[in-house]
């Protein structure tokens, strides 16, 4: 349900407030890499390893977000209002999110972490453990040909969420400086399983609340297959103004310079 799409939204803390993701670059570029990160060499034999280690070093960031990498706060990542419509397939919802905390962003664990720079060519799967959420929320539409109504407090538990992505870059000079942007994103995910409870259904008949939210959790792999096509675009989208914004910010060879060093 459009639910189940939120969490895509919100996964790796990539539902940003507006602002992170409209807010362009500053015109000032910034004097230097952040000092606590870990600076690679795209010639070294070693260069996985140190990105791998590089990653793994802002872990502790996340928790207050890292401003100079475009990256919100991600313990707890707040996002004060999503709005989402789904249309197509067997779901026709309408709905709005507030207030929206989740909690699990920072017990990631990295599966794989790939540089190929003679392709400019990165790749990247983390695993969540346990991602929750929670937010006011407002909903109205068809499941399945079944009615959906509320208005009340949202609470969703996602186990065991993989994520893989792939992207592609191009070089490009301003001011005789090597830039790379983004030409391609692909992104692939899993989930083990979803539970949903939404409070306040069909204005608080409670056996019609109970019965809905038995048929979301008992059928969410169905609804969640609805809604891939939407939440992939969303996630690609998302990834794209970051990372596009974090490669505008900083030199090709400041990110990854050149030698083995």
């Amino acid at each position: 349900m459009d639910t189940i799409l939120l969490f895509g939204v919100l996964l790796l803390g990539l539902a940003m407030q507006a602002e992170w993701l409209e807010a362009k670059p500053p015109s000032q570029k910034p004097a230097r890499i952040p000092s606590f990160l870990k600076v690679c060499h795209r010639d070294s034999p070693e260069l996985n390893t140190c990105a791998r280690e590089s990653f793994e070093a802002l872990r502790p960031q996340l928790m207050n977000g890292i401003p100079e990498l475009y990256i919100p706060p991600m313990e707890p990542l707040v996002v004060p209002e999503v709005k989402m419509d789904q249309d197509s397939g067997a779901i026709y919802l309408h709905s709005v999110y507030r207030n929206v905390k989740v909690t699990g962003i920072s017990t990631h664990t990295v599966n794989e972490l790939r540089l190929e720079p003679s392709k400019l060519k990165f790749i990247v799967s983390l695993t969540f453990p346990r991602l929750h959420m929670e937010s006011e929320y407002s909903i109205k539409g068809k499941i399945m040909m079944m009615p959906l109504l509320g208005d009340g407090h949202c609470a969703v538990d996602l186990k065991n969420i993989t994520m893989q992505t792939e992207l592609i870059g191009q070089e490009y000079k301003e001011n005789g400086v090597n830039y790379l942007k983004i030409n391609e994103v692909k992104v692939q995910y899993q989930l083990s399983d979803v539970k949903i409870h939404l409070d306040n259904l069909f204005n608080g008949d409670k056996a019609l609340g109970e019965r809905m939210n038995q048929f979301l959790n008992e059928n969410w792999k169905a609804l969640a297959e609805e809604v891939r096509p939407l939440m992939t675009k969303a996630l690609v989208d998302i990834l794209r103004a970051s990372v596009d914004k974090l490669f505008a910010a900083f030199s090709y060879d400041d990110l990854l310079p050149k030698g083995k060093a």
